[in-house]
């Protein structure tokens, strides 16, 4: 059973015009059709350049943002509406489940195990849609806590995460009493104790502020506020880029130590390709809001295939004077706008495989191999016959 599964996930910004009356005049397509999966104990790796979509993935698992479209399934349930608007929310339940002509004709043998839950909701209310959801919002509160401490998020700047105002001791027993982990403020702070301990910080460090601490401490304190509900999920949003790299190295133990602990799984979002190499067991490369290739971490470390993919390892140092990168993979131009978007590939404008038509269609994600995909007509067009698409 996978503990994440994403599907399709879409999120929008609306770019919006007018003094007393706004418009919309179009959309920042930040994160446009993304599928993936996280196991637990297992880590996927996401990568790509600078405004590419990754934060904003993160930020949408653990609903800081609500998504534009698509499926987050945590545990094989969905709780992607549960953080909706209400009204938002129902149009999604009646168009996905309780519209559909699956759910009437009493077949459920081939239903997903969570279409199943929903279908039984729906028996449960007599095949009725709006009792259905109207039953499914009496648990939306006891849901939406289950679910902030499933998933948590280590953000790339920890002080900007941090309340400068209250002391370490204040942060961390505030999730410990809200999701009533322990009996009373007391037993909460010998809990806070214990995980600073566990982070690598003194017991001594609850009665700090955080401007009294370096970043590798700061970055400690984010952490052991992100596992102090013991998560199934963690997001790490570049944790280490702003931190010198021997901590990042203290930082990067700290996160395996933790893995094996909790058995958790990990979204890692950095722009450090041997960081994401070290520590991810699946990477999936991102392009202006969509994947251009995933699998397994060293199937697309030693073996690349999209020229995207190419130019990223091309451009990373190797840390030794006496070794050189093959630089015949690098590539020119700018990230185009993702407001406006190039038709057909994204990448067609900087990619010198470019053919006809790459400018017209937008390549499948492909498989290539076992555990290795690639979103790009150089291999979608080969496999035409007997090729397997995802």
């Amino acid at each position: 059973m996978k503990l994440l599964e994403v599907r399709n996930l879409k999120k929008y910004f609306p770019i919006k015009q007018g003094f007393l009356v706004e418009r919309v005049v179009g959309f920042v397509k930040a994160v446009d059709d993304v599928s993936f999966s996280v196991d637990r104990g297992k880590t996927i790796g996401i990568v790509g350049e600078s405004g590419c979509g990754k934060t904003t993935i993160g930020k949408s698992i653990v609903r800081l943002l609500e998504v534009t479209d698509g499926e987050m399934l945590i545990d094989e349930e969905d709780t992607t509406f549960y953080f909706m608007k209400k009204r938002r929310a129902k149009q999604y339940l009646k168009a996905k489940y309780f519209d559909t002509s699956r759910f009437n004709n009493g077949d459920n043998s081939e239903f997903e195990p969570y279409e199943k839950k929903m279908y039984d909701v729906y028996n449960r209310a007599n095949r009725d849609a709006s009792k259905a959801i109207d039953y499914l919002f009496e648990k939306a509160d006891q849901k939406k806590r289950l679910l902030r401490r499933k998933a948590q998020i280590v953000f790339q700047d920890p002080m900007s995460s941090l309340n400068p105002r209250m002391t370490v001791g204040q942060m961390l027993t505030e999730p410990l009493l809200f999701h009533e982990l322990v009996k009373n403020l007391d037993e909460a702070i010998e809990k806070v104790k214990e995980l600073l301990v566990q982070v690598g910080l003194k017991p001594y460090h609850v009665d700090r502020y955080p401007h009294q601490f370096s970043g590798g401490q700061r970055q400690r304190i984010a952490v052991a506020r992100a596992i102090s509900v013991n998560p199934d999920l963690i997001v790490l949003d570049e944790p280490t880029s702003a931190l010198d790299v021997s901590v990042q190295a203290q930082i990067v133990n700290l996160f395996q130590k933790l893995q094996e602990q909790l058995n958790a799984g990990y979204v890692f979002i950095s722009h450090n390709l041997s960081l994401v190499r070290f520590i991810s067991q699946e990477v999936s490369v991102m392009y202006l809001g969509r994947i251009v290739e995933q699998g397994n971490s060293e199937s697309i470390f030693k073996n690349p295939l999209h020229p995207y993919t190419k130019a990223l390892l091309a451009a990373a140092p190797i840390p030794d004077p006496k070794k050189k990168r093959n630089r015949k993979d690098l590539v020119g131009g700018q990230v185009p706008s993702p407001i406006n978007r190039p038709t057909g590939c994204f990448f067609n404008p900087r990619c010198k495989y470019r053919m006809d038509i790459c400018t017209k269609e937008y390549p499948p994600m492909v498989r290539v191999d076992e555990n290795h995909f690639v979103a790009c007509h150089l291999y979608s067009t080969s496999q035409e016959q007997g090729g397997e698409s995802k």
